[in-house]
């Protein structure tokens, strides 16, 4: 049976080629360069033209250099065989260790199996050298010594001190001792008391604490109804009280000479007393607006 020959014939029985088959075997450079731009072409005018549309198409530098792709695996691996074993080998085990932590992670950990308690041995223990202890005292209800305390007659320091009380704390009634009290003896650049607001209190201030009784202070006549309510409020005596204030606003002077902004920290700076009462001192000033530049210029 004879059949029809479909593939080029390699040798032809005349030894001479069909001129419509091309060698099958690239001669030369150029030829393999014009068959390469050939086949280039033939690809890029066969893709659809809708084929990329959300990318941009590759260039022919693109399938070019993809032709001219040569792998070089096997020149590395003969170049030092032993060093490509060894890398590959990590690579290896690098791989096993994150897949054995991704599925440990996966599995559930159960409770570890409680062991069984091994019995208790009896502990004899020798009661004939026990040290017996007195009988102890009945217990007397709070209430009754309070009622006891009371009722006694003793002088109040000895029964303030009994170890069987707790000392109730004393209310004070007049003003702690202050060294910096010679107000006189600072210039005064306080703005003028008619400047306060004709609201009533409006120096008042949060302290905590039982206010001070200025009604018999020797220097209440110097001080605002305001300010003694603020010097009340904050435990300050009269004479304390003004000296701060006299120093708050000397300081409020000079930050303002050299151009500074005048903060808290600067009238806790220049008082001689308790930085949080100080603290309060400049904002019930500041909100009154006593801190203006307009009250300071006058004496700059």
């Amino acid at each position: 049976q004879q059949k029809t020959l479909k593939d080029p014939i390699l040798f032809p029985t005349t030894g001479v080629a069909p001129s419509n088959v091309g060698p099958l075997f690239v001669s030369n450079a150029e030829s393999l360069e014009k068959m390469q731009d050939r086949v280039v072409d033939e690809h890029m005018a066969s893709r659809p033209a809708d084929f990329f549309r959300e990318t941009s198409p590759p260039k022919r530098e693109d399938y070019t250099l993809a032709l001219w792709f040569k792998s070089n695996t096997v020149k590395m691996f003969s170049e030092n065989p032993r060093g490509w074993l060894q890398k590959e080998r990590e690579l290896l085990r690098q791989d096993r260790k994150h897949a054995a932590v991704g599925h440990s992670l996966q599995k559930i950990i159960y409770p570890a199996p409680s062991k069984p308690s091994a019995p208790r041995q009896q502990v004899v223990r020798n009661t004939t050298s026990r040290v017996q202890k007195p009988p102890k005292a009945p217990k007397i209800k709070s209430s009754t010594v309070e009622r006891f305390i009371r009722a006694t007659t003793a002088p109040r320091s000895t029964a303030r001190h009994s170890p069987m009380t707790t000392p109730e704390p004393r209310a004070r009634t007049v003003a702690p001792n202050r060294e910096d009290k010679d107000f006189n003896s600072l210039e005064d650049l306080s703005p003028p008391l008619y400047t306060l607001p004709s609201k009533p209190n409006s120096l008042k201030v949060d302290w905590k604490g039982n206010p001070l009784d200025l009604s018999k202070d020797p220097h209440a006549s110097l001080l605002h109804p305001d300010e003694l309510l603020l010097a009340a409020g904050l435990r300050l005596d009269c004479a304390t009280y003004l000296t701060s204030k006299r120093r708050i606003f000397i300081r409020r002077r000079e930050c303002a000479q050299i151009g500074k902004e005048f903060r808290k920290t600067d009238a806790q700076q220049a008082c001689k007393i308790d930085v949080n009462k100080a603290s309060k001192l400049w904002t019930a000033y500041d909100r009154v607006g006593w801190l203006d530049m307009k009250y300071i210029k006058m004496h700059m």
